[in-house]
């Protein structure tokens, strides 16, 4: 066996034994370690749900996000110096005509529109400008105009953007639409009602809802606390609702200190702790990291599924579970599947599958259809349940084994990517605090959980290691968490998985040129970070759809990350080329003439005498004798071929036994 569960069975006894003393033991634990980032999301998100409880799986769904972004007189002046100083513009050719603020916003919106054809072409998004001359809203509230209702990124928005954002349209196509001169006359509370407005008449039902501020006002009803008070308490109707704010800051050179003190504080409905976080970020002016700020707000830590972590049964027979959410860290990237068009009219088709009985061909409905397999002669048939109970091994969810030093963990068990598992509040209250005990006992005896894994009704069952990951803060910036607490589902193979691999004795070159392409990969070696790099097929394919859905004359330029730097590489290697060159090209080497030591010399000069005596031995051979003795078999390939050659004889191949048939032919023997 791979893992020797009897092993670990006086460990989860210890557990099981006393129920009165291990939940006590539970209880006084302290919760530090749990980082409620990951619950904390989940806890917000109406999610589809199946009736039961086993296997609870988070079924797809769309989210809905609005730009709410305000068109005050500072917002069309140029960035900050502290913003272009970050931004470094001018270095980069995306960013170098976004000189003002509501360029650089007009532009992240249409990142983000393309983004989320992208990633997630269901979800709904819309643009709010508040502090223009004209209107457009259902509420006719003076100063708001609805650029994008709530709908699907299209081709025709991210035009538009794109000319609100170009340097040299966008004051035109501003006063065009929206008036010359920004307003200051406006009501944040009536445009935070506009977005709820939007989201009440969604024609699409929405799982999450934000709403993303852009302003470069940190207090925008400063002389009228009449309008600050009814905005505060709109964003506070907003959040109970569970529409969530947030607000991205835009420095120009007239503002160039945001204080969410002032008025966002409570919008937000930030602690002090998180005010002063907030107040000592810097906003930036690049368009990446601008898109890095609303990307991080946007992305959903939304659940694989959930399941029970059964821990055993208790001395009175009542089980003992804790509730736990189920995270993919990785997940495969596909390319959009193809959409079949109808020929004549361009719509899309919709295929339809039915059946037919052959012999009267009459349209079978799923109660007429019956499945079975032959058996002994027989047809033994089956209806639906039964193939239902049939694919059914056991119930969704956890079964702790017993526990294991990780130092049983060897890198060959790695099967495939695993997942991540936090606990989860909503359906066994307490589960926090059983997960922290575990997670806090695991970490200090170095030891995983060895579980049966069962994550679907009809999925069979998978031995898993629950690997404990503890908090891991960069010491850099202690604002940034670089992993969380919980347990890594590690997938472990069964005994059908382990091969044994034939052993391969290739020669070895000496230690000294081993350590030297030790070197060679030492230098060549790079911290690897999968955000740096993107997938090239996917990235042409959707510049080249891009480029067709906006009528673009060329596709946007890609660079490609993963060919190698050939200059870099040889500068990194540049002391051991020479080295290199005289290990695998000596100076006596000739092309396609193999070395020969004196050694070898010695041993061919050697192998040459004992082949001329072993020549001359093998003339004195009489074949012809040898075939009427029925001997031929005796003698070996070239002693045949020779005899052929000398009576020009042509074999029908190159084995043994056709020289044979071709010799005792020639002679005259029967075979």
């Amino acid at each position: 066996m791979l893992l020797h569960i009897l092993d670990v069975i006086p460990y989860f006894e210890t557990y099981l034994n006393s129920k009165h003393n291990f939940i006590e033991h539970l209880i006084v634990f302290s919760m530090s370690l749990l980082d409620q980032n990951w619950g904390g999301l989940a806890s917000n998100d109406e999610e589809a749900l199946d009736d039961n409880y086993q296997g609870r799986q988070i079924l797809t769904s769309r989210d809905g996000t609005l730009m709410l972004i305000e068109c005050a007189q500072e917002m069309f002046e140029s960035l900050s110096n502290t913003m272009k100083s970050n931004a470094s513009i001018d270095d980069n050719d995306d960013d170098s005509e976004l000189k003002t603020g509501f360029q650089l916003v007009m532009r992240a919106c249409q990142s983000f529109y393309q983004s989320k054809i992208i990633s997630n072409d269901k979800d709904l998004s819309g643009i709010i400008l508040y502090g223009t001359e004209k209107n457009k809203n259902t509420f006719d509230f003076n100063h708001i105009y609805i650029l994008h209702e709530l709908a699907q990124p299209s081709a025709d928005r991210i035009i538009q953007l794109e000319n609100l954002s170009n340097k040299a349209t966008y004051k035109k196509s501003f006063n065009d639409l929206f008036g010359s001169t920004p307003s200051k006359g406006y009501s944040l509370n009536e445009a935070l009602w506009t977005c709820s407005n939007l989201f009440a008449n969604s024609p699409q039902r929405l799982t999450i809802k934000r709403v993303f501020i852009f302003t470069c006002n940190d207090q925008p009803h400063a002389t009228n606390l009449t309008l600050e008070r009814q905005a505060k308490q709109r964003a506070k109707d907003l959040n109970d609702v569970g529409i969530q704010v947030e607000v991205f800051p835009i420095l120009t050179e007239t503002k160039i200190k945001f204080d969410y003190k002032k008025f966002f504080q409570d919008v937000l409905m930030l602690s002090d702790d998180e005010l002063e976080i907030r107040n000592n970020q810097t906003p930036t002016g690049r368009l990446d990291e601008l898109l890095k700020l609303v990307y991080s707000k946007e992305h959903k830590k939304r659940a694989y599924c959930t399941v029970p972590l059964s821990l055993g049964k208790s001395t009175d027979g009542t089980p003992l579970q804790l509730s736990v959410s189920v995270f993919n860290i990785v997940r495969p990237c596909p390319k959009p599947t193809k959409i079949k068009l109808d020929m004549k009219t361009n719509m899309e088709t919709k295929l339809v599958t039915k059946h037919y009985l052959p012999e009267t061909a009459e349209i079978l409905m799923p109660s007429d259809i019956q499945y079975g397999v032959d058996v002994s002669n027989r047809r033994v048939l089956f209806d639906a349940d039964e193939i239902k109970a049939i694919k059914k091994f056991t119930d969704p969810g956890f079964q702790i084994l017993g526990f294991k030093n990780l130092s049983c963990l060897l890198p060959h068990h790695y099967v495939k990517p695993g997942h991540f598992i936090y606990p989860d509040e909503k359906y066994i209250e307490g589960s926090s605090c059983l997960f922290n005990a575990l997670l806090k006992k695991c970490l200090e005896k170095n030891m995983f959980i060895l579980c049966q894994f069962t994550a679907r009704r009809n999925t069979p069952p998978r031995l898993v290691a629950l690997i404990p990951q503890a908090e891991e803060i960069n010491k850099k910036d202690p604002n940034d968490r670089l992993a969380s607490n919980g347990f890594h589902v590690y997938y472990l193979p069964y005994a059908d998985d382990m091969r044994t691999l034939p052993k391969n004795d290739s020669p070895r070159l000496p230690d000294d040129k081993v350590d030297l392409f030790k070197n060679v990969i030492r230098n060549l070696k790079f911290k690897y970070r999968p955000e740096r790099f993107e997938n090239p097929a996917l990235q042409t394919l959707w510049r080249n759809i891009e480029a067709t859905a906006l009528n673009k004359d060329q596709p946007e330029e890609f660079t490609d990350l993963t060919i190698p730097n050939i200059e870099n590489q040889n500068q990194k290697v540049a002391e051991y080329v020479d080295e290199i060159k005289q290990t695998i090209f000596p100076p006596d080497y000739v092309m396609g003439v193999t070395k020969r030591t004196a050694a070898k010399r010695k041993a061919d000069t050697g192998a040459t005498s004992t082949s001329a005596k072993k020549t001359k031995a093998d003339g004195d051979v009489d074949v012809e004798a040898a075939a009427r003795n029925n001997s031929l078999t005796k003698l070996t390939i070239p002693i045949l071929k020779e005899y052929c050659k000398g009576k020009n004889l042509k074999a029908s191949g190159t084995r043994k036994q056709d020289l044979i048939d071709v010799i005792q032919k020639h002679i005259g023997i029967d075979e």
